[in-house]
């Protein structure tokens, strides 16, 4: 039996959905969304089955084909030789309703709700994003993640805000570690002014995450200059020269040097060989084009079962 409900508890006494049950057998094919991977009639799923979740055995009667053709894991399960193959039903004992409505919404429309739902009391709940991502990362729904971090992305910028500490629990302790939504989400607090929210708020902070958050922004060598888009650049005149970011060293007219193509930020060929970018710029001072999220989102996707991105989304 393909048991989909085996959840462990961590030392924080949390639920932490296991975090290898996309399952991938040879010959199972894979799942390349199209623009609109729902464009087939409704009338040629003729086949349904159901999908029985949480405690209370709440049921949804799906359309197979559809479950099937967006996540590997149904497919392997309604598909295959399991229990589930030959009864057309899967059980996810301990997945809330609440939850799994998302991966239908998802499964029929394409989308996610409105804005308006990810809100409560005027502030963004990421913990409904992110309890959505780790289910469908649990049931290898691609596109359905790739989605939350795009409407994660959007609320932090639009509302200038970031996760609570409860949410790195969820990050943390219901996601694989491999999970681009962490580098999103570690992202944002590096290049957002958190230093405060960090240090005063009440609540604990997962530790991992502030582990992971350090070594983001002390890392040294190019990845702290990851954060600006350097492009080959040398001053033609004195009047159009600046000077050196990190070092603060002018650059002559015709010296060799980089310049960010977001904020024009200008650096010398010498900081960048050496790799002097650890420490010495505020992360949260770059300008908004320089964000990584705003530049393009493709990055924190992942597109193993669907399309990548087109360039200009990248």
């Amino acid at each position: 039996m393909l048991d989909a409900g085996n959840l462990t508890r961590t030392a924080s006494g949390r639920k932490a959905r296991p975090k290898t049950l996309c399952l991938r057998y040879e010959g199972l094919p894979r799942y390349h969304s199209s623009a609109n991977p729902r464009s087939t009639a409704f009338k040629t799923f003729d086949r349904s089955a159901a999908i029985i979740v949480g405690s209370q055995g709440a049921r949804f009667l799906v359309h197979k084909e559809l479950f099937a053709r967006q996540s590997p894991f149904f497919a392997a399960a309604l598909n295959g030789a399991f229990a589930e193959g030959v009864s057309q039903a899967v059980h996810l004992p301990d997945v809330e309703a609440k939850t799994f409505e998302h991966v239908v919404l998802w499964m029929y429309t394409g989308r996610l709700e409105r804005d308006p739902f990810f809100y409560k009391d005027g502030k963004p709940t990421y913990f409904t994003l992110l309890d959505i991502y780790a289910l469908a990362d649990q049931l290898c729904v691609e596109g359905l993640r790739n989605a939350v971090v795009d409407k994660i992305a959007a609320l932090a910028e639009t509302t200038n805000s970031v996760p609570t500490p409860t949410d790195t629990f969820i990050l943390y302790e219901a996601m694989r570690h491999n999970a681009p939504v962490r580098r999103l989400i570690l992202d944002v607090f590096a290049f957002k002014k958190t230093d405060n929210i960090v240090a005063t708020h009440p609540d604990d902070w997962h530790p991992t995450f502030l582990r992971d958050l350090v070594c983001k922004l002390k890392r040294p060598g190019w990845a702290a200059l990851r954060r600006h888009e350097l492009r080959a650049w040398r001053p033609l005149s004195w009047q159009g020269t600046k000077a050196c970011e990190i070092c603060k060293a002018v650059l002559k007219p015709g010296a060799s040097g980089s310049q960010c193509a977001g904020c024009n930020r200008a650096f010398c060929a010498g900081c960048v060989g050496k790799g002097m970018g650890s420490c010495s710029l505020d992360w949260a001072v770059a300008e908004r084009e320089c964000k990584p999220w705003l530049r393009g989102m493709c990055e924190y996707h992942e597109h193993e079962e669907t399309e990548k991105c087109p360039p200009e989304a990248e």
